[in-house]
């Protein structure tokens, strides 16, 4: 196939135009529904669409932003190494990674916009896509707050390894004040949004420590507070191990196991890549996930 087509399902009617349009060229194209079917986030089958598609053309408007089934969606094109060709439906930003893009401007989806547009998919090749760089600097104030937040973030986790429930409780009170003064000195601080996503997770373990160990996690909104603090650290960056680890961990508490097992590996690379020996916390979160999924997804 040529085209993956990702979109939010409040834009549909947009993509089934541009679909028809590009089919029309002579285009092969995939259009994404996962999010229409209600079904789990990113399943086998959409891995393998994603994959065998050339480009992955992504609808963006304010409601794409707020899905979750778009952001899993582009996220997994950009770690299949998929080039991915932005159309903007409204004035929304794009991600942040992606905001160095050539993006097509879609707010009317006309014959026009839809040569040009295939015109860019035929051209496309094997291309990945290019990703801006980050640029960012850290005070000593900014620098401090992170290693101590992180030291004991890693902290409650040793403790939480070893089951010593109440040593982990008190580590995640006196972070409490930590992370909300973190927050609203450096919000827009990559690293800080992404340890605050591992705080929530934290908080969502000690709350429910006892069912989840059951094999009852419930749903609670502190996951999707933490689901969106990673997917806003990798719209910043996208190669981000931990960010790629954190989010992997939340879809394995909500029994997403094959999107889960998708990231966990994708942070495991990721981690490779930036010159890491090992990840041993993605490393464990993979087999738990393959230890509860007999038929691991690829990727």
């Amino acid at each position: 196939m040529d085209a993956f087509i990702s979109h939010s399902s409040k834009n549909g009617a947009a993509a089934r135009r541009l679909e028809k349009l590009l089919e029309a060229e002579g285009l092969g194209v995939w259009l994404d529904d996962s999010e229409i079917r209600l079904g789990v986030l990113l399943d086998s089958e959409l891995q393998s669409s994603i994959r065998e598609c050339r480009t992955f053309v992504l609808l963006w408007s304010k409601p794409a932003a707020a899905s979750r089934w778009v952001n899993s969606e582009w996220l997994t094109a950009f770690h299949l190494d998929r080039l991915i060709l932005p159309c903007v439906l409204d004035e929304t930003r794009l991600p942040q990674c992606l905001q160095n893009s050539v993006y097509l401007n879609l707010r009317r989806v006309g014959q026009e916009e839809a040569k040009r547009l295939a015109r860019q998919i035929r051209d496309a090749g094997d291309s990945a896509t290019p990703v801006a760089p980050l640029m960012r600097a850290e005070s000593p104030e900014l620098s401090g707050a992170i290693a101590t937040i992180a030291a004991q973030q890693q902290e409650l986790g040793d403790a939480l390894g070893l089951r010593k429930l109440d040593e982990a409780t008190k580590i995640q009170a006196s972070l409490d004040e930590a992370m909300q003064d973190a927050r609203e000195r450096w919000p827009l601080d990559p690293m800080i949004v992404n340890l605050d996503g591992y705080h929530l997770k934290n908080a969502y373990m000690l709350a429910h420590w006892e069912a989840i160990q059951a094999g009852r996690a419930p749903r609670d909104p502190l996951l999707d507070q933490a689901e969106w603090r990673f997917v806003e650290t990798l719209s910043i960056d996208p190669t981000d191990p931990s960010a790629l680890n954190g989010l992997g961990s939340i879809l394995l508490f909500e029994r997403d196991l094959q999107a889960a097992e998708f990231f966990i590996k994708a942070a495991i690379r990721a981690a490779q890549r930036q010159g890491m020996a090992s990840y041993p916390a993605a490393e464990q979160d993979l087999a738990l996930v393959r230890r509860f999924q007999p038929h691991p997804a690829s990727g």
